[in-house]
């Protein structure tokens, strides 16, 4: 890829050239089935490449996480649901986890009305996924809607880093989707044997969630290399940072192996739930403390808004306020 540019990290959207690396390496299919033109990868495998992207550029990262992450939902589908809406090679859901509106089931339908925010890479997507309310019985079901049908708001969230994420709200207003492009989380309706699927969401998530936080941290690392922030005491003043990357980086690899192994046999014990939420979460807050040491040494290089190494900071600022993200 390119390098990256103070401008790409103002944009309100990713830069087209960028966005394209990862289509033509069908980086949004991390977790889609290769029956459907996927990667099919194991989850210690897709959270490195998160994180190797995240490390380019902490935005194109973002999207990656949250694109790649949306398109596991895949497993949830009838086949042939499955295969229409993720068989397409640019095929990309954003959405919100919030509950946001509500539905009536109609007759082989669903009738769509509320509105939902920051779907994060709603600029390149096709599909947004959504929660809802069964208005007559309260029950809440996620749905996948075609960008056609979607409007979107004119509200825009001025956001302090990854600005370039698209982070945009939707309306629907009486949208009508087929009752096959509703799902539930982990519950399985094709490829029985791909062992991801299994995965609780809150893991699966947590685990992806941290995979590009620490590509964003490794980011920041990098830039302030690049610009010689500290010259030659760049290597003392970022060791104890560098220390805490690459040990999160080994605690990942292995919660990810842990999560996929157990879930084989259809169930993840509490322990190691526990474990994934704070080993993941201590060490994405350890790598966020010494980054604000850094920052405090740094005295005002790095307010300056002609370097690089200030907008990464602002992504890292950002990053660490998702709640998957912290303990």
């Amino acid at each position: 890829m390119r390098k990256v540019k103070i401008e790409d990290y103002k944009r309100s959207q990713i830069p087209e050239d960028l966005l394209e690396e990862l289509f033509r390496n069908d980086a949004f299919k991390l977790f889609v089935p290769k029956d459907y033109g996927g990667l099919e990868l194991d989850l210690k495998t897709a959270g490195q490449r998160i994180t190797e992207t995240s490390t380019h550029f902490g935005g194109l990262g973002w999207v990656l996480n949250l694109g790649a992450g949306a398109n596991w939902f895949c497993g949830f589908f009838d086949p042939d649901a499955a295969k229409t809406i993720f068989t397409p090679e640019r095929t990309v859901v954003a959405g919100s986890g919030a509950v946001g509106g509500s539905f009536k089931a109609e007759d082989k339908s669903v009738l769509l009305n509320g509105s939902w925010g920051k779907c994060s890479g709603a600029a390149h997507a096709n599909y947004f996924s959504l929660n809802a309310k069964n208005a007559d019985t309260g029950e809440v079901s996620s749905f996948v809607v075609p960008r056609d049908s979607v409007e979107f708001s004119e509200d825009k969230w001025e956001i302090f880093g990854l600005k370039s994420t698209s982070s945009l709200s939707i309306n629907l207003t009486d949208v009508r989707v087929p009752q096959e492009f509703g799902f539930h989380i982990n519950s399985i309706k094709n490829h029985f044997d791909y062992n991801v699927f299994h995965i609780p969401f809150e893991q699966f998530a947590r685990v992806c969630m941290s995979s590009c936080f620490i590509g964003i941290a490794q980011c920041f690392l990098n830039t302030l290399h690049a610009e010689q922030i500290f010259n030659s005491d760049f290597e003392t003043i970022t060791n104890s940072l560098r220390q805490k990357i690459s040990s999160a980086i080994q605690n990942r690899d292995a919660i990810a192996e842990k999560i996929q192994d157990q879930s084989k046999e259809g169930f993840l014990s509490k322990r190691l739930q526990a474990d994934v939420r704070t080993g993941l979460g201590q060490a994405n807050m350890l790598i966020f403390d010494e980054i604000q040491q850094v920052f405090k040494t740094a005295d005002l290089a790095l307010v300056e808004e002609d370097k690089l190494s200030h907008w990464a900071y602002r992504d890292v600022m950002t990053a660490i306020h998702h709640y998957m993200i912290k303990i």
